[in-house]
């Protein structure tokens, strides 16, 4: 450290003190000497050693001398041969090294046990929070780094904060009350709000401190709650399902040994049931299921959720066809959601639900929508459906003939991460089962940082196995985010439209390999906007553009869709259920990327329409 430094900042007004009190206390003591004085000012030599001392505790007791040796050789030089006066500065100058060497001694002591509070409370793996009352409030003083970073702020912006900055009145008044009550918090549990939003339940520990001040030690513990939470719902659900497939398994025994009887009775009495066979077979392969259900859904919330892609799932399921032909359209290549790895065999159970009990299923269906409240995912048929007053109680274990003991399971499963599954179809036009997913338990690919992207299979042969066929000979399939720039490169005769990923869902038609039409859903604040519908003119004629919009409207039209028509194609998009609306009737974010028409939309060869969601 340089002579400048040494007088700068705080470390400066503490030199100057030291330095101008020694200056003026040994000038008033010389001038004092000058005249006899020698009893009032010696007694104010202790205030530079004193603070010297205490400033510098390592220095303070050679201060101490110092001071107390020019002090002693200016008695000396004033005393006149008056012994008296020269045993009473001797002594003085003693006490003064004496004081100089008790006060550094102390000091020393007070910075170790500074420096050593200081680092527990800096490096501790809680975090830890200097707190002091103000009036009615209680005000965070000091702040540590761990602190910080589980309240996801800076150190600086905690300081001088009230509590409530990040802890409801009624979390802080309850343990302050323990405080009171006990003298100290070691465990209390409650609940902290950090700046991303979210919740944090924390284990907090809290004593006071002198001064009206306390200090709390909190450490996150929501993990622990949430693993214990879903521990406890998944013994509570295995215990049922052990007394479930118990039940159901000695049920379908019991048939079968009763119509093996009844075969036997009538091959006693030289008769047949032709249908004796069939049943056995039938109660036979309902054994098996249930075994495999009971087999499968053992181990329920024994493995920590993970995100499964949906598309994925519903493509390697080997779903079988039923009786006729199904169409299978599944619509979320983007999707995935956060659940017990057991999710997997709920979207199959699904969607051979509706195979197996549907009647004359011509297709199902599964598209998602996003909503304020997190995402609903669709699994539907058009099929017979359920009516309303079994719509309940095809999820109870005990529905009759079996029928409801894997969509019980599957209600379950989905409720281990916080899901809902529930079935609003139409009686007499098909059953939707309806899986909600709570914010945060879902994402879409490529989105954002947080949602990674998706390979695109190197082997053409997985790629043409992938999409829906329709009746133009064309497949469709969503493109993952790493596909967009198939779409970019149609479209660079489209006004070199691109695409973005964090906002849209972009649709393709293929046709011997090739995409050969592409449709845009882009998602804005206030809707959903369909665009950038665009069909090469050399792959035009061949209804590839019918194929794409087909495939947009199916997979989002649970969303109320807007679009800007060119004037010509309104016949055709109205045979989607898009009408014409007024350019008011369409929402602003929307509205603003033709504001240059000034509201003239014939002008700009254009007609605003709207598609209301399926319901």
């Amino acid at each position: 450290m340089n002579f400048c430094e040494a007088w700068q900042g705080r470390r400066g007004l503490w030199n100057c003190a030291i330095f101008i009190s020694t200056i003026v206390v040994l000038s008033m003591n010389c001038a004092g000497l000058m005249v006899g004085i020698t009893t009032v000012f010696p007694h104010l030599i202790y205030v530079p050693v004193v603070i010297a001392a205490y400033r510098y505790p390592k220095r303070g007791l050679l201060f101490a001398v110092v001071v107390g040796a020019f002090y002693l050789l200016m008695s000396y030089a004033f005393a006149a041969g008056s012994m008296a006066l020269i045993i009473e500065s001797l002594v003085r100058a003693s006490v003064i090294v004496i004081i100089g060497w008790l006060i550094a001694v102390l000091s020393a002591r007070l910075r170790d046990q500074e420096r050593l509070y200081r680092g527990v409370f800096d490096n501790s793996e809680a975090g830890s929070l200097l707190i002091r009352r103000e009036g009615s409030a209680r005000i965070v003083e000091d702040a540590n780094e761990r602190a910080a970073t589980l309240l996801d702020r800076r150190q600086e912006d905690l300081e001088g904060r009230p509590l409530s900055l990040f802890w409801t009145e009624e979390g802080e008044t309850a343990i302050f009350s323990l405080l009171e009550s006990d003298g100290r918090v070691n465990a209390g549990e409650t609940v902290f709000y950090p700046a991303d939003g979210g919740e944090m339940i924390v284990l907090v520990s809290l004593a006071p401190l002198p001064q009206g001040r306390s200090i709390l030690s909190f450490v996150n513990i929501t993990g622990r709650v949430n693993a214990e939470k879903a521990l406890k719902t998944a013994n509570d659900k295995l215990s049922l399902l052990s007394r479930i497939a118990n039940d159901h398994l000695h049920r379908t025994v019991n048939e079968i040994i009763e119509t093996a009887d009844a075969a036997e009775a009538g091959v006693a009495a030289g008769g047949t049931d032709g249908h004796v066979l069939e049943k056995i077979r039938r109660l036979a392969w309902g054994l098996a299921r249930q075994l495999f259900l009971a087999e499968s859904y053992q181990d329920l919330g024994a493995v920590p959720p993970a995100w499964i892609p949906v598309q994925r799932v519903l493509s390697t399921q080997g779903i079988p066809g039923g009786t006729g032909a199904v169409s299978h359209r599944f619509w979320a290549e983007r999707l995935e959601i956060y659940a017990d790895p057991l999710f997997e065999k709920v979207l199959g159970h699904l969607v051979e639900n509706s195979i197996r009990h549907g009647g004359d299923v011509e297709k199902i269906v599964v598209t998602y929508r996003e909503t304020d409240e997190g995402l609903d995912l669709f699994v539907e048929d058009d099929g017979v459906g359920i009516p309303d007053e079994m719509k309940d109680q095809v999820f109870e274990y005990d529905s009759g003939k079996h029928a409801g003991l894997g969509l019980f399971i599957c209600r379950q499963i989905v409720g281990v991460t916080g899901m809902t599954l529930v079935e609003d179809g139409t009686h007499g036009q098909g059953a939707r089962f309806v899986i909600h997913v709570p914010e945060g338990n879902y994402r879409i690919e490529g989105r954002d940082a947080d949602a990674p992207v998706f390979p695109v299979p190197e082997d053409p042969g997985v790629l043409s196995g992938r999409g829906v066929p329709h009746k133009s000979g064309a497949v469709v399939r969503e493109l993952v985010s790493a596909e967009f720039p198939v779409a970019n490169t149609l479209w660079i005769d489209y006004h070199e439209t691109k695409g973005d990923p964090a906002t849209d869902r972009i649709f393709a038609a293929f046709a011997g390999g090739e995409a050969v039409s592409v449709a845009r859903c882009r998602r804005h604040t206030g809707g959903c906007e369909v665009d950038g519908v665009f069909t090469p003119e050399r792959h035009r004629g061949h209804g590839y553009a019918d194929a794409a919009v087909w495939g947009l409207v199916e997979a989002c039209g649970h969303t109320t869709l807007y679009m800007h028509s060119v004037l010509n194609l309104t016949g055709f998009y109205a045979r989607y259920g898009f009408v014409e609306i007024k350019e008011g009737d369409l929402p602003p974010s929307i509205r603003e990327r033709f504001a240059w028409a000034q509201g003239a939309m014939e002008g700009a060869n254009v007609c605003p329409m709207k598609r209301d969601a399926d319901t």
